[in-house]
């Protein structure tokens, strides 16, 4: 993998991941994700993409809640 594949700006992972800006930099305070400083540019941060391909392999929660019953008594 070359250089300019390696990482991907801030922007480019929320869209890889489909998340929101916070989200993104929650990962990063969380461990999930490291960020990394640009050589170029000391403000810009990047993701490594295989990070990024790691987090996406992972399988969605179903969050959907079950079904309870209430028996009246």
């Amino acid at each position: 993998m070359d250089n300019e594949t390696e990482f991907v700006t801030m922007a480019e992972a929320r869209a890889l991941l489909g998340v929101s800006n916070y989200t993104i930099w929650r990962m990063v305070r969380d461990g999930a994700l490291t960020a990394y400083q640009s050589a170029v540019d000391r403000r810009r941060k990047m993701i490594r993409r295989a990070d990024l391909d790691s987090l996406r392999e992972l399988r969605p929660v179903d969050r959907r809640k079950k079904a309870t019953t209430h028996e009246s008594t």
